[in-house]
């Protein structure tokens, strides 16, 4: 063995832990490549993902909105269906009237013919009897 460094054939050592060095580096490199590459990458998808939160925010703020105005279009939609009940009683209530009017009407106006015939005949009867 030699001491300082040099080998049998007059060389040195200092090649193959060169080589081993230089490929260290070049791997090194490579790796900082890719480093640089992931971590560009990594601001990518950290951007999408604060973008898609933000989008997921509004959109949890547009269907409270949306449960919002349907519960007062719900409101307002047993309010009309109210006025509706309260308006289909009321007709009803008023034909009811109309029909027991027109029964008393119509009773009334018979009672009315019913005098003005048995006068008419009573006259025809008198005249028969007294004018001749």
């Amino acid at each position: 063995m030699a001491d300082g460094g040099t080998d049998q054939q007059g060389g040195t050592d200092d090649v193959v832990p060169l080589q081993r060095l230089e490929d260290v580096e070049e791997g090194l490199s490579t790796l900082t490549h890719e480093f640089t590459r992931l971590a560009a990458e990594n601001v990518t998808a950290n951007t999408k993902l604060k973008l898609l939160e933000e989008n997921d925010h509004r959109h949890e703020e547009n269907i409270k909105q949306i449960k919002e105005s349907t519960i007062k279009m719900e409101i307002q939609f047993s309010a009309i269906m109210g006025k509706f009940d309260s308006l289909e009683s009321k007709i009803f209530s008023l034909l009811q009237q109309a029909n027991k009017d027109s029964g008393s009407e119509r009773k009334a106006w018979m009672d009315m013919i019913k005098y003005i015939i048995g006068i008419t005949i009573g006259v025809i009867v008198a005249n028969q009897f007294l004018g001749r």
